[in-house]
């Protein structure tokens, strides 16, 4: 049994090949032999899987140890992962950065220079290319 749902659209921003919304991944059909966008993608799912279950144990404890009122936050723990990716930097450089590494090392292609322009360009990291390249490497 997979643990991603996985669609080719076109039904994406124009500067994306592919994009994740929890575990549904969607690819634009022109990459659906690219194993290392897809293995991108599918790293992004596995993120947002610790986040749930990490969320789900915060909230757990926050409802145990505080009080029960607080059960209605299990209600977020769905989207923490894209309310973080969204609002913090750190993060969602960290999970490109991943998603990024295990895209170059599964897809075969004969640079990375493709991964160190999107991560300049495409999420708001502010990053140089020779920080970007280092990211990569590391």
């Amino acid at each position: 049994m997979n643990y991603f749902i996985l669609k080719y659209t076109n039904d994406m921003p124009d500067k994306f090949g592919g994009e994740t919304r929890g575990p549904l991944i969607s690819i634009r059909p022109k990459y659906s032999a690219d194993v290392g966008l897809i293995e991108h993608e599918k790293t992004h799912v596995r993120q947002w899987y610790v986040v749930l279950a990490l969320g789900l144990l915060l909230c757990t404890l926050l409802t145990l140890l505080v009080s029960p009122s607080l059960w209605p936050m299990y209600g977020l723990a769905p989207f923490l992962h894209q309310l973080l990716y969204k609002l913090v930097r750190v993060y969602r450089r960290w999970c490109e950065v991943r998603a990024y590494r295990k895209q170059i090392a599964t897809g075969g292609y004969a640079s990375n220079e493709f991964a160190v322009s999107a991560l300049v360009d495409k999420y708001g990291l502010r990053l140089s290319r020779e920080e970007a390249r280092a990211l990569l490497i590391d």
